[in-house]
């Protein structure tokens, strides 16, 4: 397995959640924001990575995938409560999903975590927010060995 075949495996899932679907769930494409119809977007990208060796010929490689959920900014209440409902809809489909669909033994374990709060995202001349960001970081595991 690699990196792109796990983030696969959460891309295919996020895509399943709630209200994301091919139309609004994107890997590393952030031009969907300037072209797109949807009023929300979910985009992939990598984080970090690291590997720890275990045994001589075996090793864990410890990967990031971020999930950037953009809900296109409304008005001052709805459009944090909306972006809410999307990121409680994504967490549902992952936290279910602890080897994020992996059907062999590659993937050992998964967790997720969400930043602490959104950030306002302005684009130029705006006369403020554009847009919603908030982050989620699933941390997945890969036993690997040569």
């Amino acid at each position: 397995m690699s990196y792109k075949t796990g983030e696969d495996l959460i891309f295919a899932l996020v895509k399943t959640a709630t209200n994301f679907n091919t139309n609004n769930t994107y890997q590393a494409n952030w031009k969907a924001l300037n072209k797109g119809k949807d009023d929300h977007y979910a985009i992939l990208r990598s984080g970090e990575s690291t590997v720890e060796w275990i045994t001589l010929r075996g090793y864990i490689t410890h990967y990031q995938t971020i999930i950037e959920i953009w809900q296109r900014y409304r008005d001052d209440s709805t459009t944090q409560t909306t972006l809410y409902g999307y990121i409680g809809n994504i967490l549902d489909k992952l936290q279910g999903t602890p080897k994020l669909g992996d059907k062999g033994s590659t993937i050992q374990d998964s967790s997720v975590s969400v930043a602490n709060t959104p950030e306002e995202m302005w684009t130029n001349n705006a006369n403020g927010p554009s847009w919603l960001r908030w982050k989620i970081t699933v941390k997945w595991d890969e036993l690997s060995s040569i």
